[in-house]
């Protein structure tokens, strides 16, 4: 990089207008400003850096926010005011004080149309160092007050400023120089003081040449260069100025960054006689700006006066229109014609490399442009450089923590087209092919075998059988290992999914391996490194600090090469595949970083795959040990922490498993189920004999001992019912059970008719009037079967009469009472507890199963999770499980079904009911959460369904329904996805008329409303958006109206007020009465894009076949664009018109007649 030198030394001065129009300008600053001082550091052009901003004479007496505003030299070298050494170190500032005036600009005043902006420069002129060429940036969206565009009424500013410049002791004595705009122009182009002045003129400026003209003639003066923004958001103001900035520094942008700007450079077509204009009413001048009025000769004297002026002003423009070139910016136009300063920018990297206090101020400016604003790195080749640069640094310890900071706020970009972009950037910057290259040279020929390399002549693609296709999923695994991309192959480095190590098992397995040079095949051994990467093992040791694996990827995409930890992860995946030749060498890597595994810094490696990855690795490593004999004294891991990672794995798969179908085994439930009786006792009361489970402890049957009936014959008809005195234990009874969970109870009940709910037994019913201290969960007296374990009620009078052992009388009788039921841990622990599944010893663990490995890790620690924390701990003694109230009878197997699945570390997957992609089990949720509904669909499907409905289109009812039950969804399942559609009012309407009529969603009052008979829409109607109820719409008429008829009285009102006051005032009233009748007529006739160049258009008249005048011709309707032979056939076919075939109305597709 060339230094600077006393023959070229730039400052670098900001000239902004800062009255009211240029807010996105000043806003702009805050954008450009900390990178414009990050390139001034990073390449040292620019010695001192200002930001001046100018106003009009309006402002000229105010304390603040006066007509100029001066922030003060910033130089970055110091950075603050102690050079007492160099002119002007007394306003000498840093960089936080010029960037604080730049955020502080308002944009205010102006007053008449042009602004001092020959006071502007004049100031400049006075601030600019002898000696020192200054690079000016010119913002403006007005022409300065010269002769011709100037209002030159009494008071005008046009007057007050030239009579404040030719004051000869103004702006240093420089004052009158830049009263005429030729003369300014010369000064800043041949005086003392020199400057290249570039102008970046607003939009509204482009097409008015009478008023641009003026900046052109400056820039091409002093040569620099003029510009037209075609675009006025900040961002992009800020980035032309970035980009013309580094293409005068010489620094080009490459590849797919070098698009179109949104700015056109302005230039004259021929300026033979641009040097010999006297002033700037000189009528020569009239070819590059207005400075005369034209003669247009005796006839167009005859003319009325404004006549005659039009006409002279149009002849005027069209003569300069005539020598104006303008051409769309990019970055080969600004090469070619952009002026560029006199030594161009070196070779970053060499400076880095040999300047250390270099490479700190570069990690510096680096971290804080991509803490700030990481999307410049892939826009500015000076920062893209010095990242590339830095990212070869691998011994800076600065590197890890910018790369880092790097990936960090990539991923924080919320737009995820620039999020792509910019990880394709980095992609790119990953890039270290010289480096490998240079590293195998070095390898000494004695050690370049054995070697791996990927044979380009041999492929692996999957045979197929004649007509079949790639399914959909299996796109990617089909792809040569040579189409990967470099993002893909570095993914190691972040995650260990499936996906990922199955891309990089392809990878390995692919790879050849070469014991020496003669089992290389003749054309490879004919290449060289750099056409087919040969990777020798030798670079698997301390020697050559483990490079083998980092390099491995090489052999498929040159230039990857991984950092220290993801090399590490790729050497533990070839051992989990057992890929023969390179186990040793991957053990070494694995025993290298064997201790720096367990480091909570590193969050990739604390999740579940990477950990998994390196328990397998470690297993198989152990396991070849034991079979070739040799003993194993420790393995890949630590013994620590092998059992750290084993205790999180499982910890994380038992949370995905949560929701896992477990098949159960419990007592069954009788259903009103027919059988026998069993033991009976005869009643005191009513004399029959009676089911012992209806018994009370007086001998008197339940039934006499109620006293809740009705009357005397509905007692008299229940106590007779389904009995006889000749019942035995083997007659016939209907059996239930009780309902609530924690008795589950069963009886015989004489009555089932009149059982119309859920049974529930005596001594529950009587549970709910008493007070809550006397209540019992589990009051009624029962025996358990032993074989089936259900209880049965059995009064303890009588306890002593059961058959020993117990076996109920559904048991004896031959009945199936054991049942299977699926379930999961989930239910089972809601039910039991978490104590079964999850041993927490000391409550470390704030939400189990909820937090990510790497989460809990951090937070809890690994040695308190290692002391605390267990999965399927074997407890003394055994818990019982229960399901719904009933003993789990399979328990141990259960556990270890759910144990086999943690192990194996796999999850159950089933299919979305809507969709049929399958889907873990967690991320399938209720179709409605209504009780009966058991259908599980993904997030999508309910975000697709319930979401159908959005403001301002027609309301679909269907999707206000489950789609499977067809009821309504639970309130919270439709709050959580329909987008605002359970709040809106009317709705209950909408669904009650819904035969009849169908509504729309009113944008404005948020009420479901009519918008048309279904008689009358004859098949769906067309779609609708931003869609208003006639009554908004009247509404918003009349507010429009109210709009404009106040601009246009304070339109008349701001001509009552003084000049000083009235152009700002007019201007805001011309503006909003502009916004209302705009608005008005978008509101009365609707505006619409077209599909193609996306001009606004309005339809007043005609059908809906649409011509746009790019000669697309598209659908006013659906907005499509179709063909001009096929646009009558689309409104004919998706909008039921009337183009059919037989009424002449159908175009052939080689008519060339037109209409």
């Amino acid at each position: 990089m060339a230094e600077n030198t006393a023959s070229e030394v730039y400052d670098l001065l900001i000239l902004v207008d800062a009255t009211y129009s240029m807010l996105n300008y000043l806003e702009s600053l805050k954008t450009s400003l900390p990178k414009v001082i990050s390139i001034s550091k990073l390449t040292d052009s620019f010695s001192h850096i200002g930001l001046l901003a100018y106003r009009d004479y309006t402002e000229a007496n105010r304390d603040q926010d006066g007509m100029l505003e001066w922030s003060g030299w910033y130089d970055h070298q110091t950075g603050t005011n102690d050079r007492q050494d160099k002119p002007h170190a007394s306003t000498s500032i840093n960089a936080d004080a010029l960037m604080a005036l730049a955020s502080q600009l308002e944009p205010i005043g102006g007053g008449d149309y042009p602004e001092a902006t020959k006071t502007g420069l004049a100031k400049a002129y006075e601030l600019m160092r002898p000696d020192v060429t200054t690079i000016i940036l010119l913002y403006t969206d007005a022409p300065p007050h010269c002769w011709m565009v100037a209002d030159k009424d009494s008071g005008s500013n046009y007057f007050r400023e030239q009579a404040a410049l030719e004051k000869t002791n103004s702006y240093g004595g420089f004052g009158p120089y830049f009263a005429d705009w030729v003369s300014a122009a010369k000064q800043l182009n041949t005086g003392r003081r020199k400057a290249h002045v570039f102008s970046f003129l607003d939009q509204s400026l482009q097409g008015h040449v009478l008023n641009s003209g003026y900046y052109t003639y400056l820039s091409t003066v002093t040569r620099g260069a003029c510009l037209y923004l075609t675009d006025s958001k900040p961002h992009s103001i800020a980035q032309v100025t970035i980009d013309v900035l580094l293409a005068w520094m010489g620094a080009e942008k490459a590849g797919a960054e070098r698009g179109t700007m949104p700015a056109k450079l302005v230039r004259y077509k021929y300026g033979g006689d641009i040097k010999n204009l006297k002033d700037e009413k000189d009528v020569v001048a009239n070819s590059y700006f207005w400075a005369q009025k034209g003669d247009l000769g005796r006839a167009q004297m005859m003319l009325p006066t404004k006549a005659v002026e039009a006409q002279a002003e149009a002849r005027d423009r069209k003569r300069i229109e005539e020598n104006i070139a303008e051409v769309d910016v990019d970055a080969s136009v600004l090469k070619k014609y952009l002026p560029k300063k006199r030594t161009l920018l070196g070779d970053f990297a060499q400076r880095y490399a040999r300047d250390e206090k270099y490479r700190k101020v570069v990690m510096k400016e680096l971290k804080i442009i991509i803490e700030t604003d990481v999307t410049s790195m892939s826009l500015n080749p000076v920062f893209g450089a010095l990242w590339r640069a830095a990212c070869n640094d691998r011994n800076n310890p600065a590197r890890e923590e910018l790369v880092t900071a790097f990936s960090l706020h990539v991923e924080r970009i919320g737009n995820a087209e620039e999020k792509t972009r910019m990880k394709n950037w980095l992609e790119e910057s990953y890039d270290y092919a010289a480096d490998i290259l240079h590293a195998l040279e070095q390898v000494q020929e004695s050690e370049r075998f054995p070697c791996v390399y990927l044979d380009p002549t041999i492929e692996f693609s999957q045979a197929r059988k004649k007509g079949e296709k790639d399914e959909e999923e299996d796109e990617e695994d089909n792809r040569p290992v040579t189409a990967f991309r470099r993002d893909e192959l570095l993914e190691i480095g972040r995650s260990c999914d499936g996906r990922i190590l199955r891309r990089l098992g392809k990878v390995l397995t692919r790879v050849t391996f070469a014991q020496s040079r003669a089992d290389l095949p003749a054309h490879i051994a004919a290449t060289t490194n750099a056409e087919v990467p040969k990777i020798p093992l030798a670079l698997a040791s301390q020697q050559y600090n483990w490079k083998f694996w980092k390099m491995l990827l090489h052999v498929v995409l040159p230039g990857t090469m991984l950092s220290a930890r993801p090399s590490v992860v790729l050497a533990a995946l070839a051992i989990r595949i057992g890929l023969k030749p390179l186990f040793t060498s991957a053990c070494a890597a694995m025993m290298f970083w064997r201790d720096k595994w367990n480091n909570v810094e590193v969050p990739e490696t604390w999740n579940s795959s990477c950990l998994g990855l390196l328990l397998d690795a470690d297993a198989e490593y152990r396991n070849q040990m034991q079979d070739s004999g040799k003993s194993v004294s420790e393995g890949l891991l630590l013994d620590s922490d092998r059992e750290l990672f084993s205790r999180l794995v499982a910890y994380q798969h038992a949370g995905a498993n949560l929701l896992t179908t477990l098949t159960a085994e419990v007592s069954w439930t009788p259903q009103k189920a027919q059988m026998p009786v069993g033991f009976v006792i005869p009643c005191r009361a009513c004399g029959f004999p009676r089911s012992v489970t209806i018994m009370s402890a007086n001998g008197r049957c339940g039934l006499c001992e109620a006293t809740d009936w009705t009357d005397v014959e509905h007692k008299k008809r229940a106590i007779s019912a389904q009995v006889s005195k000749e019942d035995t234990a083997a007659s016939s009874a209907t059996w239930v059970e009780c309902s609530t969970r924690t008795c589950r109870a069963q009886y015989v009940c004489y009555n089932p008719g009149d059982l119309r709910v859920r049974a529930k037994c005596h001594y529950c019913r009587t549970q709910s009037k008493l007070p809550g201290e006397q209540k019992n969960n589990d009051p009624a007296p029962t025996l358990e079967c032993k074989k089936c374990l259900s209880k049965i009620i059995w009064p303890k009078g009588w306890q002593a009469e059961a058959p020993k052992p117990f076996n109920c009388t559904a048991c004896t009788s031959g009945m199936k009472t054991i049942v299977s039921t699926d379930t999961n841990a989930s239910e089972i622990c809601k039910e039991n507890g978490q104590a079964w599944l999850l041993q927490d010893k000391n409550g470390v663990l704030k939400d189990p199963f909820k937090r990510s490995v790497f989460h809990t890790i951090s937070t809890v620690g690994p040695e308190a999770f290692v002391a605390n924390v267990q999965i399927l701990p074997r407890l003394d003694p055994a818990p019982v499980l229960t399901l719904r109230g009933k003993r789990i009878q399979n328990q141990t197997s259960v556990i270890a079904n759910l144990s086999s699945w943690i192990q194996r570390r796999k999850s159950e997957k089933s299919d979305c009911s809507l969709c049929f992609s399958a889907f873990p089990n967690a991320r399938l949720l209720s179709a409605c959460r209504r009780r009966g509904c058991h259908q599980k669909i993904c997030e999508g499907c309910l975000n697709g369904w319930y979401g159908l409905n959005a403001p301002g289109t027609i309301i679909n009812t269907a999707a206000l329904f489950c789609p499977f039950c067809r009821r309504p969804p639970a309130p919270h399942t439709l709050a959580a996805y329909g987008k605002g559609i359970h709040a809106v009012g009317d709705l209950m309407t909408a669904i009650q008329e819904k035969g009849n009529w169908i509504h729309a969603w009113c944008m404005d009052c948020g009420k479901a409303c009519r918008y048309i008979e279904r008689q009358c829409a004859r098949g769906a109607p067309d779609p609708v958006t931003q869609w208003k109820c006639e009554t908004c719409s009247h509404l918003q008429l009349e507010r429009i109206r109210i709009a404009e008829e106040e601009a246009r009285q304070a339109l008349e009102l701001a001509a009552l007020l003084d000049i000083e006051e009235r152009e700002a005032a007019e201007r805001k009233a011309r503006e909003d009465l502009e916004a209302a009748r705009k608005e008005r007529t978008q509101h009365e006739v609707p505006v619409k894009e077209c599909p193609h160049c996306h001009i606004p258009t309005q339809k007043t008249v005609g059908c809906d076949h649409m011509t746009c005048i790019c000669n697309t011709h598209w659908c006013w309707t659906c907005g499509k664009e179709e063909s001009r032979s096929t646009i009558y056939d689309h409104i004919s076919k998706v909008h039921k018109g009337y183009s059919v075939p037989g009424l002449g109305w159908e175009f052939e597709d080689n008519d060339e007649g037109g209409w």
